[in-house]
């Protein structure tokens, strides 16, 4: 008889702390713009962001301005900051672009990873996997999210260039952030996918190094959760149509 699995209560990834103010405030802005606590488009207005924040102008302003880089963050002119909008053409550009990154990437890790990378992947599908997956803001969702991140970075670590892993961290979370928004439209979306066996088969295909299995079986995952968004986003222009 097989037994069942205990899932087990896991902690945040550790990250590194913050050694500037700049760097705390860019941090909990870029949290709180991936999650969706302030929405696609939201004017970022100087004097709420402060009392809000708690931060002076400089840090603040240097902190809009690392995250207009990262497109999280628009500068309208001289008229300010907004929440980088979102629609289904960004979600296309981010996922399409998003697979050519980490084609590549999974390849070369796949093709020159050692036994040190495998077991650091196993080890993160591992606390992944025992986390059961948020379907909207439960109390774990955050902590999923970040072991989530650790998986799939995890996947791409021996690639050897630290561009593609910067690039595919950055849309990572551009892509985190479709997802969460996805959440919030449709609370409770019908469940038409089994994340957990796409990740194993991911994990399987990179152990046994089938290279084409893998990049082939990453981009199927990637492109379903795409799909997913954009169908959440049509169903809120449905309803938000006047009848």
């Amino acid at each position: 008889m097989k037994r069942s699995v205990p899932v087990v209560e896991l902690k945040a990834v550790p990250v590194e702390a913050p050694r500037t103010l700049a760097e705390v405030i860019y941090r909990r802005l870029r949290r709180d713009i991936i999650w969706g606590v302030l929405a696609p488009g939201a004017p970022l207005r100087s004097d709420e962001l402060r009392d809000c924040y708690d931060v002076g102008v400089s840090p603040l302003r240097e902190a809009l301005s690392r995250l207009v880089t990262e497109r999280l963050v628009t500068a309208v002119g001289q008229r300010g900051f907004r929440v980088a909008p979102l629609t289904s053409a960004d979600v296309l550009d981010t996922i399409n672009t998003r697979v050519v990154v980490e084609r590549e990437a999974l390849a070369r890790s796949i093709a020159t990873g050692g036994i040190e990378w495998e077991t650091d992947l196993v080890a993160a599908y591992h606390s992944l996997s025992r986390i059961p997956i948020p379907h909207k803001a439960e109390p774990h969702a955050d902590v999923w999210a970040q072991h989530h991140r650790r998986f799939h970075m995890a996947l791409l670590a021996a690639c050897g260039s630290s561009w593609l892993l910067e690039l595919a961290g950055l849309l990572f979370d551009h892509a985190e952030r479709h997802r969460v928004i996805r959440a919030r439209t449709v609370p409770e979306p019908k469940l038409t996918r089994d994340i957990a066996a796409e990740h194993k088969e991911i994990l399987a295909a990179t152990l046994a190094r089938k290279s084409k299995a893998a990049v082939q079986a990453l981009e199927r995952h990637y492109r379903a959760t795409a799909e997913q968004v954009i169908a959440a986003f049509d169903q809120t222009v449905q309803k938000q149509k006047p009848k």
